[in-house]
């Protein structure tokens, strides 16, 4: 028999008697072992079974070293063994291992990182036994014992008429604690190691699991962990790694001291005594990527944006992945921060540059942000920059000046002698933002640029040759932007920002053309100073496709649309038109303002480009000529097809983007911005925006919204053919059946499309209408799709108010619905108002309160009806009458759990029936005792209910009650089964329950009432 050295019977004695006397208890180990398991420690198995070898290491005082070996055993399951060199287990060690919160490590060594021992659960992520050997003897915790111990202590307790234990055992499903109940083993650690603790993985993917957490063991552990010295890995079928010797690869610096008593006087009383504070920065001498994570001094999922790595003894919470906020995290901080300036400062006397340390752009978080805070201060007062003047000593960054956009080089060499303090900075935009951050004075270029002359003779090519390495930065190019440029007229401009360098493409445009756009007020560079210096700066390299982008010819295409001068418009659109003839194509945003170039029709008139169409196209057999005329031969003689249409002439129904619609609002009519023209363009869209916003509320943002134009214009006796050509075709269709979503909304809204189709074209089409096939939608209620809709697709049918379900009816379709039942008064077929009752169960109903909702106004008699009550539950059914209308809302759920009538009333706007009505019972009744045999199959059913003659509530006959108490009176034997299958939730065995009390013996009503 294996010794029981740690005294394990006791304690698994203790924790069985607890589980035994409150089962409960057993359920909150369970789920708290579980969630440190899956939540608070998943992922962290190698993390924390190092971190208790460090601690091990740390309470014997000599240096450790741990071994990670991941193989399979003897019977092919994958074993994790750590290993660690330390003080042995012993019996407070295996207490602490088996229990949740409480921690053998009170009263060691502040150097110790553990919390309580709940870092132990980390293993049942990936094993359901875990062995712990020692050289003072070994312990073992397995699932399958607690599940055996378990179920033998759960047996005994059901026999002595204690169930609830066994109910607790059952009801976890074999999730147990595992880790409660301790027993002794044999096992001895590996040699040279004092303990090690083995894990039986669960499986393979456990395995792999593990095997992904070693590889990703690094540096980053012994410097997390500075009681370990050294970490060897052993991975099967893998060549082991030993980790050690971190400080030839990492630039460490450590502080530590002692904090006062008042900071930790809040902390947890397992925290107080640990007083001593310790920060260390690594830096890594080479390439190695950072965890990007605060150490405490395992990883936290606090985010660290420094790059170095930070390891404090920062107070966390529970799940030991965050910091805790308050005076004590605010203390150790500004350590922290003091540390990092010194190691910068370490680093900028070494002759290497410290700027890469500071920190700039946006935090990672808050604790990020309070440390970046604290270290540019820090970082401010440490002498840090490089002098511009040689024989000056490091500056510190509070007393530092630079010229700003001006990276080092030689004019900033020979300020350094007239300007204090200036400091060469390292070339790029990272040193300058650092010295932004660090607070250095900054003189700006944009000074100096002003002052360049424009008249005089300057070698301009030499000057931007000169600059060009400077406008490398982001920051030199803005203070450059004045930058004279001259022009090829003979002009010199400030600044080369709307200046355009010309390419080949436009040089070869008709000198016409050319003339034309400078005319328009096109700035051109004098090709002989044409560097890429000025491209840097702002100045637009042009092609023809590029070239229709630019605001000059927009502005000439929207000044002759407003013109009445043909000629002048003329020249205009031969001018665009052979721009668009050398780009090929038309950039999506210039598609609006081409389409009102002015060109002339087949009949001579003036027409913009959008409002003709091509002979023999697709637009011209679907549109009416007399709205869309055809355009003229002599301009398909100059120009292509591909040219007329890439403007906006029509050759197929087009697709128009209204882009950033917002409901409600309506571009102004006299905007030519794109979304205003092409909002311009589609016919009834400030009423269509208004719809919008009735769906989707006011100022709902809707993003871009394409629609297909040109519907007014569609000829009368081609809509069967533009319902199917929309339909067939991807892009007109996907403008069709595509709904309009209002951001941060689930609501939507029909598209412009199928809006405009439904409300403005004239076509037959109902608010809503039955999809063909549909099954459950009665006639009185959704007419069937009208004949215009004759082969079209189900998506199509959807978007032009097809429905298969009253589910899926809008809230606006309901008014519609509901006016075809009649007035008030009409008698509604139960079938037809059943699935009234059962849409509006689901949530499905009108978006305002409707004028007339279908109710019961007798048992069996469901009518058209102004007012009425929601019946809170069955109970109220029995109540309809004429004088008070009852709404039933049906039960759903196989346990007849009511579905939420309050969420109907508040649809219909009508009060609850409880509310409305008195529920109080005439008299008492006799009461009798529920049958054995009913209460045995129908758990929760009372054990006695009240017989009445007559049964009144609130003055009115009904079969069956429940009371507020939960008394269940009924009148007969159908009126008892519902009262009892109400009061015990479950109100779809009714039925059975009625067979059950007429025949005790009747098997198929029993296992009806007991499945049902």
């Amino acid at each position: 028999m294996t010794a029981d050295v740690f005294g394990t019977a006791a304690l698994r004695g203790a924790v069985l008697e607890a589980w035994r006397a409150s089962p409960a208890r057993l359920r909150e180990d369970a789920n708290g072992e579980e969630d440190h398991a899956r939540g608070y420690y998943r992922d962290r198995v190698v993390v924390e079974l190092a971190q208790n070898a460090a601690d091990a290491a740390t309470r014997a005082g000599t240096p450790g070293r741990l071994l990670l070996r991941l193989a399979h055993g003897d019977g092919g399951s994958p074993v994790l063994v750590a290993a660690n060199t330390g003080a042995p287990l012993d019996a407070p060690g295996v207490a602490s291992l088996a229990s949740l919160r409480a921690s053998a490590k009170r009263g060691t060594s502040t150097r110790e990182v553990g919390r309580f021992g709940v870092g132990f659960a980390a293993v049942r992520a990936v094993a359901d036994e875990v062995v712990v050997c020692s050289t003072t003897g070994a312990v073992r915790f397995a699932l399958a014992d607690t599940r055996v111990e378990l179920e033998r202590v759960a047996a005994h307790e059901a026999a002595e008429g204690r169930g609830e234990l066994a109910d607790e055992v059952r009801r976890r499903d074999g999730s147990l604690p595992a880790l409660r109940l301790p027993w002794p083993t044999e096992g001895r650690p590996p040699a040279g190691y004092d303990t090690a603790v083995v894990l039986t993985l669960r499986d393979e993917v456990a395995h792999d699991e593990v095997r992904a957490l070693l590889a990703a063991v690094d540096d980053v552990l012994l410097l997390a962990l500075p009681g370990l010295v050294e970490v060897v890995v052993e991975v099967e079928d893998a060549a082991p790694r030993r980790l050690a010797d971190v400080e030839r690869r990492w630039d460490v610096l450590t502080a530590e001291g002692e904090l006062p008593l008042a900071l930790v006087a809040d902390r947890p009383v397992e925290e107080r005594s640990a007083r001593t504070w310790r920060v260390t920065w690594a830096l890594p001498r080479t390439g190695v990527p950072l965890p990007g994570v605060v150490h405490a001094p395992t990883p936290t999922d606090e985010p660290c944006s420094l790059p170095a790595l930070l390891v404090a003894t920062l107070p966390l919470d529970p799940s030991r992945r965050h910091v805790t906020a308050g005076a004590l995290t605010d203390a150790v901080l500004d350590h922290a921060a003091a540390a990092y300036a010194d190691l910068a400062g370490r680093v900028a006397a070494s002759g290497a540059d410290p700027t890469g340390l500071v920190p700039t752009g946006l935090a990672s978080g808050a604790l990020d942000a309070a440390l970046r805070r604290r270290v540019l201060a820090a970082l401010a007062r440490t002498p840090l920059l490089v002098p511009a003047d040689p024989d000056d000593p490091l500056v510190a960054p509070m007393r530092a000046t630079t010229v700003r956009d001006l990276p080092d080089g030689p004019a900033v060499a020979a300020l350094g002698l007239l300007v204090a303090g200036l400091v060469r900075l390292p070339p790029g935009p990272a040193a300058a933002a650092a010295a932004r951050a660090l607070g250095v004075e900054e003189r700006t270029l944009a000074e100096v640029v002003d002052e360049l002359p424009t008249g005089a003779a300057v070698d301009w090519a030499a000057l931007y040759d000169a600059l060009d390495a400077v406008a490398h930065d982001a920051a030199a190019r803005e203070g450059l932007a004045a930058l004279p440029v001259p022009l090829v007229d003979g002009r010199v401009v400030r600044g080369p920002r709307g200046v355009v360098v010309l390419d080949a493409d436009v040089a070869a445009l008709p000198l016409a053309t050319l003339d034309a756009l400078g005319d328009w007020g096109l700035r051109a560079a004098d090709p002989r100073v044409a560097r890429p210096l000025l491209l840097r700066l702002g100045a637009e390299r042009v092609d023809a496709h590029a070239l229709l982008r630019h605001p000059v010819l927009r502005a000439a295409v929207l000044g002759q649309a407003d013109d009445d001068d043909l000629d002048h418009a003329a020249q205009v659109t031969a001018a665009v038109l052979d721009v668009v003839a050398a780009a090929g194509t038309v950039p999506d945003d210039a598609a609006a303002w081409l389409g009102l170039l002015t060109l002339t029709a087949a009949d001579g008139a003036a027409a913009p480009a959008h409002g003709l169409v091509l002979p023999g196209g697709r637009a011209a057999d679907l549109l009416d000529d007399r709205v869309l005329a055809p355009v003229a031969v002599e301009a398909l003689d100059r120009w292509s097809r591909e040219v007329l249409t890439a403007v906006g002439v029509r050759d197929d129904l087009a697709v128009t983007t209204v882009p950033d619609v917002v409901a409600g609002v309506a571009p102004d009519e006299d905007a030519d911005d794109p979304g205003a023209l092409a909002a311009a363009s589609l016919d009834g869209w400030d009423a269509y925006v208004l719809r919008l916003a009735a769906v989707l509320g006011p100022g709902a943002a809707c993003g871009d919204v394409a629609a297909v134009a040109d519907l007014d214009a569609v000829a009368d006796d081609r809509w069967d053919a533009l319902l199917a050509h929309v339909a067939r075709t991807p892009a007109l269709r996907v403008a069709l059946v595509t709904p309009v979503r209002g951001e941060g909304s689930g609501a939507s809204a029909d598209s412009y499309t199928a809006w405009w189709l439904r409300t403005r074209a004239g076509l037959p089409l109902p608010a809503v209408f039955a999809l063909p096939g549909a099954h459950g939608l009665p006639a009185a209620l959704v007419p069937p799709a009208p004949a215009v809709l004759d082969g079209l697709d189900a998506g199509v049918l959807r978007a032009l108010g097809g429905v298969a379900s009253l589910a899926e009816v809008p809230a606006v379709g309901w008014s519609a619905l509901l006016e075809r039942l009649g007035p008030p008064g009409t008698v509604v077929p139960l079938e037809v108002a059943a699935g009234l009752w059962r849409a509006w169960a689901t949530g499905a109903g009108p978006g305002e309160a409707p004028g007339a909702v279908v109710a019961l106004t007798a048992p069996g008699v469901a009518e058209v009806v102004e007012d009425a009550v929601v019946a809170d539950d069955p109970r109220w059914w029995q109540r309809a009458s004429d004088a008070v209308p009852v709404v039933p809302v049906p039960p759903s759920g196989p346990d007849g759990v009511r579905p939420g009538a309050g969420a109907v009333a508040d649809l219909l706007d009508l009060p609850l029936a409880a509310d409305e009505l008195d529920a109080d019972v005439a008299d008492d009744g006799e009461p009798e005792d529920v049958p054995d045999a009913v209460l045995a199959l129908l758990p929760g059913a009372p054990v006695r209910w009240w017989r009445h003659d007559d049964l009144l509530v609130g003055g009115d006959a009904v079969d069956w009650w429940v009371d507020d108490d939960g008394d269940v009176h009924a009148v007969h034997v159908a009126g008892l089964a519902a009262g009892l299958a109400w009061a015990a939730g479950r109100w779809g065995a009714r039925g059975a329950l009625e067979h059950l009390l007429g025949d005790p013996d009747d098997g198929s009503a029993a296992l009806d009432v007991v499945l049902g």
